[in-house]
């Protein structure tokens, strides 16, 4: 049994169908934890099954949270209430895999306790409502939710091992997310909480980033193992570019240096190495600095753009 805990998908899954086929073989006794925005409840029934179908052939279970782009279950006839791993989700008989969690429940995993509180405040809500798309006025959580999750965390002695959250506290949120005229008080209300929990790891998504914090983190490609530091999977989005020059470590234990210009750009990996992105180099290495030399599927983690070292120099 494993659980693994992945951000936002927005009803485009092709991470998780990598990550089944490539790193890891998910059992029927494995959990991934969706945070968020994983685009089951957002289009409409007929839409929304055949996403579902989707998840729906993993044999593993999918614990998803309540964000602010999809419907909540409750609102939803086909959606009936059962225990699992010590709480109440959500569920439908067609799809009994897809599980919704409640806000103000505590999880068990493994002796591992997980709050749930789900939602957040929509900055596109205007220009869904205008385009005649789905927009939630529930998405964020009211004051009867507020109650319960305050009330669970009374029961626990404000103590729990994990948070599983769509936004987060103003403590952790993204410099670059701050703009004029968005609600904040979703974010303003966790961070009362936090400030009171005690906890090993706040998980959330939403921001559409990766970001580790001491006690926290912002996912959205990366695949990690709950309560993991490392991740498992990080694909689909680059983080340079064709054209940028980059350091480079490569060859066995990475012990060998290069420096150059990346050409090629494979987003999903290779054959033999589809974790995370990986680049096609044509640069030199410090052994042989007058020899240019085409170097093949560096891997990201390996790599870090000139203009990276010269920003982190003059700080």
């Amino acid at each position: 049994m494993a659980y693994y805990i992945t951000g936002d998908c927005h009803a485009n899954f092709d991470k998780l169908i990598y990550f089944s086929r490539f790193n890891r073989k998910l059992t029927e006794n494995d959990v991934i934890i969706l945070l968020g925005d994983v685009g089951l409840n957002y289009f409409g029934k007929e839409k929304d099954n055949v996403n579902k179908q989707i998840l729906a052939d993993f044999p593993n279970y999918f614990l998803c949270i309540h964000g602010n782009h999809e419907e909540r279950p409750f609102n939803i006839p086909s959606y009936r209430m059962k225990k699992w791993h010590g709480g109440s989700v959500y569920y439908e008989t067609e799809f009994p895999n897809l599980l919704f969690a409640k806000d103000g429940e505590v999880y068990d995993f493994d002796g591992k306790k997980a709050i749930v509180i789900g939602g957040a405040y929509s900055r596109d809500k205007e220009y869904r409502i205008l385009s005649g798309l789905p927009w939630f006025p529930d998405e964020q959580p009211d004051e009867v939710i507020k109650k319960q999750v305050k009330s669970k965390l009374a029961e626990m002695r404000w103590r729990v091992d994990y948070v599983f959250s769509h936004t987060c506290p103003l403590l952790y949120r993204p410099r670059q997310t701050h703009l004029r005229g968005i609600d904040q008080s979703t974010e303003e209300w966790m961070d009362e909480i936090a400030k009171k929990l005690s906890y090993s790891k706040w998980y959330f998504g939403h921001y559409h980033d990766n970001i580790q914090y001491i006690d926290a983190e912002l996912l959205y490609e990366e695949i990690k193992e709950l309560g993991a530091a490392d991740y498992l999977q990080k694909l689909g989005r680059p983080k340079y570019r064709v054209g940028e020059e980059v350091y480079f470590t490569y060859g066995k234990e990475n012990q060998q240096e290069g420096y150059g210009t990346i050409s090629f750009i494979d987003s999903y990996g290779t054959f033999g190495q589809e974790r995370e992105v990986s680049y096609d180099i044509m640069g030199i290495n410090s052994i042989s600095p007058d020899v240019r030399t085409l170097f093949k599927h560096i891997k990201e983690s390996e790599i870090q753009s000139i203009e990276e070292m010269e920003t982190s120099e003059r700080l």
